[in-house]
């Protein structure tokens, strides 16, 4: 018998059924199943699927490849209150890191209004200085002429 024809057998004995109940539970004929623990056929994927529908905690590794337990650790059970309280403050914390990145933006737009104001500032203070230095080079031209119009 093949190594898969025997791990099917395996399945029904570890589930305590009869070849007739295990027909029955899997939906296929009795012949079938027959045929499969004789050897003569080896278990189709419908057959597989079949088993693994009706017997969720059978390792599918297990049946296919032999790798592995028969069955499956059960999974732990899920504390859907603990679950639900965790997801409550992920959404508080995404919420709180939205609220503090609005905060950000504005404060942000503020800093670059800021710096264009700035921007401007520095501008009219350039233009101011060069004003500044025209009226001093102004004056001290003036200021020579003066002197030379009291000196005669």
């Amino acid at each position: 018998m093949d190594e898969l024809n025997k791990r099917v057998v395996e399945v029904m004995e570890h589930f305590s059924s009869s070849k007739s109940d295990f027909a029955i539970k899997l939906g296929i004929g009795l012949p079938t199943i027959a045929h499969i623990f004789s050897g003569r056929n080896k278990p189709g994927v419908d057959i597989l699927q079949k088993i693994l529908l009706t017997y969720p905690t059978v390792n599918a590794t297990w049946l296919m490849i032999g790798k592995g337990e028969i069955t499956i650790t059960e999974k732990a059970s899920i504390d859907i209150e603990n679950e639900l309280i965790r997801i409550n403050s992920l959404v508080e914390n995404l919420n709180t890191f939205n609220n503090n990145t609005s905060e950000v933006i504005a404060y942000h737009k503020l800093f670059l209004d800021e710096l264009r104001h700035i921007s401007e500032l520095d501008v009219l203070l350039t233009n101011s200085q060069i004003d500044l230095t025209k009226t001093q080079l102004e004056l001290r031209g003036e200021l020579s002429i003066l002197k030379s119009k009291v000196l005669k």
